[in-house]
């Protein structure tokens, strides 16, 4: 039976074979970049925002810390209450940094009501503040008085205190957020975070209900 030998190396046509291969899978991966990355960076920008409340409110619950969140129409800021300084400052962790929007997005937010006649939760936070109760152990606030220490009262700090709040005992201030895009009006994304913590999407609350959140199906 005559030995044959195996052709060596690969033939034109092969060549051009596994290019267009290697052609079409880069446009089908510049494609899929397409679908999975707003031009506007909405949809990014509304997956932090929501990402930020789900860790605040974890944090909380297994820091006791009361925590915090300041909202402006560019942004956000991630806080907690300090007991040395006897106010909220930003959170020194690479996961709740505060965000600054692009010019092109802005955020609006509603606080709602509770049901019958709960006193607000911003209320109780600020009266916390004021009255120094998360500050120090009982009597530390009129020790640190009579040794002539500084204490800043409501009236002297630098910023308002923010609008949302997030108790050690899992309960949140309810708010609804809506992160808005100035280029094209019908384009929006809206999250709302309840009394208890829960963070859903308000235009999809029957869909939430039967399979859980849309955006956590998304990502």
């Amino acid at each position: 039976m005559p030995f044959r030998l195996r052709q060596a190396g690969f033939t034109l046509l092969e060549i051009l074979v596994v290019v267009m291969l290697i052609g079409l899978l880069t446009a089908v991966i510049a494609s899929q970049g397409n679908w999975t990355l707003s031009e506007d960076g909405l949809d990014e920008e509304a997956a932090r925002l929501y990402d930020t409340l789900e860790l605040l409110n974890e944090r909380s619950l297994f820091s006791g810390q009361l925590l915090a969140l300041r909202l402006k129409s560019n942004g956000w800021v991630p806080l907690a209450y300090d007991r040395n300084e006897r106010d909220f400052l930003p959170i020194d962790d690479a996961s709740l940094k505060s965000r600054a929007l692009a010019a092109n997005l802005s955020l609006e937010w509603q606080v709602d009501s509770l049901e019958g006649d709960q006193v607000s939760l911003s209320d109780v936070a600020e009266n916390l503040v004021k009255k120094d109760v998360m500050a120090a152990p009982e009597g530390l606030s009129d020790q640190a008085d009579e040794d002539g220490s500084e204490t800043r009262s409501e009236d002297e700090r630098d910023d308002p205190l923010p609008q949302v709040f997030f108790f050690p005992s899992g309960e949140v201030t309810p708010v609804t957020l809506s992160m808005l895009s100035n280029d094209d009006l019908d384009r929006f994304q809206r999250w709302q975070i309840s009394a208890l913590g829960q963070v859903s999407d308000p235009d999809n609350a029957d869909q939430e209900d039967n399979e859980g959140s849309v955006f956590e199906e998304a990502r």
